[in-house]
Formats: structure tokens, sequence, C-alpha cells
């Protein structure tokens, strides 16, 4: 899949979710699955007629990672960022999103990734 993969300056979380939900394996009696998803922008995506933005866009993610969730699959949402980077507001959006499975990292402090899958890691179902 990762030479299909083309950058284009937008975020558009959900409709990329909803556009490989079919190749995330999800977790089995033998077998976890995890979805670590590490941003830097809220989701948008605009081109001519269409507009995937604001509280539409974050519902639609919030709506993905939830299917996700229904089938067993543990998600790690990270934003990173700095703390000048309307971290408030943007986090709220976030944990709309993502839920208690949202971390911000800042920039600065990557280790925190690290013990945050840990934690992620250890838990039980």
């Amino acid at each position: 899949m990762f030479g299909h993969i083309t950058t284009a300056g937008t975020t558009p979380e959900g409709l990329c979710y909803e556009a490989i939900m079919k190749e995330i394996v999800p977790t089995s009696s033998d077998r976890d699955s995890y979805f670590l998803n590490f941003s830097d922008g809220m989701p948008m995506f605009s081109s001519g007629d269409l507009t995937y933005y604001n509280s539409d866009a974050v519902n639609h993610t919030k709506k993905m990672i939830n299917e996700m969730r229904t089938r067993g699959i543990k998600v790690l949402s990270y934003f990173i960022g700095d703390s000048d980077y309307g971290r408030d507001e943007t986090m709220l959006d976030f944990k709309r999103m993502y839920g208690k499975d949202s971390e911000f990292i800042d920039v600065t402090s990557v280790m925190s990734v690290s013990k945050t899958m840990n934690k992620k890691f250890l838990e039980k179902n």
C-alpha cells in the first residue's frame, strides 16, 4: 500500500480511514490489532465542489474510529505539535474524534509516545 501513498497538503483522516477499513486486520482470539495515528492537523480537504472540514470531518473521523473499536482494534492517536498551535481548541476536537485514545505530543518531547504505546500494549481487554 505504501507505494500508492502520496502527500497533498491536507489531512482528510476520516475519509482515509474509511478507504482503508477493509485492509485493517481486526482483533481475533489469537491476535491483537492496533491502529496508530500520528497527526499534525485537523481533518480537512477541499477540491472543487468537495469540502470536508469542521464538524462534518470531525464527526466522520469519530465514526470511523468507533467502527475500528467495534472490530476490537485498539486505537492510539497522537497530535504532534507545539504549544503555539491552538492546542486547547485543537485538542477539544481531537479528543472528540479519538476520545481516551488521544494524546498531545510536544515536538520537543517525543519520548512520551513510547510511554503511551507501552501502556496501551499492556492493557487487558
